[in-house]
């Protein structure tokens, strides 16, 4: 039967389109009427960067989303720095997170942690000038000896000195505390409670005073040594300590320490020292971010051994585009794991519950009847239970403890037997229609078995809906699955889901204080709000109206 013409109004269409219209298959035409369309084009463009995330995961995550850290437990995102100390703009770096407490209310906060890179200091009893920079020269790491000396004054700035000077030695200067290097810094405390807490008796000093009215913590630096060899922390403390007591309480000088240290079969030769130290310049470690940095092992495309990683830092720096969660995970990396969960679960969902309802109402339109009665009647049954308690009630007669790919399955199947009852009815409506069509007819007077009238001549005329229904049904089992996840039924740790991983933000404190923990929600709403988009763009695209027909 030879094909007939669209009829079209040239007033409606442009003349540009009517070659298109006119010699274009349908398909080629949808597409056509979809480019038009922004913000389905932009949702579509969304939801194939977001699935190829899911599928590279492993090679965008700059750290293993299983490994924790318990230094970091709630620690905020990593601060990017694009200027040195100077203003200027240089490589991207970040320092390592610290922990700090408050010594007041006791609070534990993060700040960045900075450690000597280099430093260029005066040795005042010689006069020598030396430099230490850290991987030159076979410097391991520089350690600092801080004086620190504690005093009371009174009002006419008469200093009493409270107790002996005690040397402390330290390995890493936080930021704040660099002042300490070109000049002193002091710590005031006039409380009253530390006033009162002096007494003549126990400092015979304060005697020579008045009445005190403040206390004073004044620390110098006092020494610097680089270490020259790699050692554990004990041998380095004890030998730097022993060299203080020689020199300082002895009066010797760092010849006869190193005798004193052979002795005690520590390597002489072990470090260099300024014995009184004028700091002249010095510069701070930095973490610069890398790319395609070697780090944990992981197969791409679950085939291929890997180590390499698209960005990354150096140990012990950690990059944290979103923070770490509470086992001091990088939430970023477990996001961009989570999305395998999150976004593979709606596609096999959808495919189980099209395979059904598309058999089941096939089934039930085509043949009528008692087949036809049977088939509504049960599926009339399960959407009259609510869906998200009959969701709840599946997965909770389930075991708990089940392993993460066997729940990630069953998830799967819970989702699909509560799809397909009322996809069935739709398409049992339109192979009512569809039956009675001409070209069905014909293919019944020739002799052909039902099966392949409905998968071959029925089925394909509903493929405008099922695309349509597929797309605007996948945000359903998205945040399905999240819900069941929130509520502890779903995805079970260590593995990742957005929503197993906003489960740990049910409470205020973590709201309040770790805001970052509800990123993975944002990525749920961007996912759900394209695949909405792309469902009404892909709708306006097949209606045939917007196809010139």
């Amino acid at each position: 039967m030879k094909k007939q013409k669209a009829v079209i109004k040239t007033e409606d269409v442009k003349k540009d389109d009517l070659f298109e219209v006119e010699y274009m298959n349908r398909w080629q035409l949808a597409w056509r009427v979809l480019r038009r369309h922004k913000l389905g084009m932009i949702s579509l463009w969304v939801l194939i960067i977001m699935y190829l995330v899911a599928i590279f995961a492993d090679f965008l995550s700059p750290h293993d989303p299983y490994e924790q850290w318990q230094g970091l437990s709630y620690s905020p995102p990593s601060n990017i720095h694009w200027k040195d100390e100077d203003g200027k703009f240089t490589r991207p770096y970040v320092y390592p997170y610290v922990l700090e407490r408050d010594p007041v209310t006791y609070k534990t906060t993060f700040a960045e942690g900075s450690s000597l890179q280099s430093i260029t200091a005066i040795d005042e009893s010689t006069g020598e000038k030396k430099v230490f920079t850290i991987g030159n020269d076979d410097v391991r790491s520089i350690y600092l000896v801080v004086e620190t000396i504690r005093y009371a004054e009174d009002a006419k700035g008469k200093k009493a000195i409270l107790g002996n000077p005690d040397y402390k030695t330290l390995e890493i200067v936080k930021l704040s505390e660099i002042g300490m290097l070109k000049e002193p810094l002091f710590q005031e405390n006039t409380s009253e409670d530390v006033l009162n807490a002096l007494a003549p008796n126990k400092y015979r000093t304060l005697r020579n005073i008045g009445d005190p009215v403040k206390v004073v913590t004044e620390k110098r630096l006092h020494r610097i040594y680089a270490v020259k060899k790699d050692e554990v922390r004990d041998v380095v403390t004890e030998a730097i300590s022993l060299v203080n007591e020689i020199i300082d309480v002895e009066g010797g000088d760092f010849e006869l320490a190193k005798e004193f240290l052979a002795e005690l079969d520590i390597d002489p030769e072990l470090f260099d020292v300024v014995v009184t130290p004028k700091v002249v310049d010095f510069e701070m470690r930095k973490f610069p971010l890398k790319f395609f940095v070697r780090s944990w092992e992981y197969k791409l495309l679950w085939l291929i051994p890997m180590d390499i990683h698209l960005i990354g830092v150096d140990d012990p720096a950690r990059i944290y585009f979103f923070g770490g969660d509470k086992f001091g995970r990088d939430v970023f990396s477990r996001i961009l794991f989570g999305s395998r969960i999150s976004m593979s679960i709606g596609l096999l969902a959808i495919m189980i519950t099209f395979t059904l309802g598309l058999f089941i109402g096939g089934v039930a339109g085509y043949y009528g009847g008692w087949v036809d009665e049977s088939l509504m009647r049960m599926t009339e049954i399960l959407m009259s239970i609510p869906g998200f308690y009959l969701l709840i009630s599946l997965r909770a007669i389930l075991p708990t403890n089940l392993p993460s790919h066997i729940t990630y399955l069953l998830i799967v199947v819970i989702l699909s037997f509560l799809g397909w009852p009322g996809m069935s009815r739709v398409i049992r409506g339109m192979v009512l229609s569809l039956k009675e069509r001409e070209f069905v007819q014909a293919a019944i007077a020739m002799g052909y078995p039902s099966s392949r009238i409905i998968w071959k001549h029925i089925i394909p005329n509903t493929a405008t809906y099922i695309i349509v229904s597929a797309t605007l049904s996948i945000p359903g089992y998205i945040l399905g699955e999240a819900g069941l996840s929130f509520l502890g039924l779903g995805i079970m740790e260590p593995s990742a889901s957005w929503g197993l991983m906003l489960s740990q933000a049910q409470n205020i404190k973590v709201m309040t204080e770790a805001p970052w923990l509800l990123v993975p929600g944002i990525f749920i709403f961007i996912v759900v709000m394209a695949f909405n988009l792309l469902g009404d763009a892909l709708r306006d695209a097949l209606d045939p109206r917007s196809l010139g027909y």
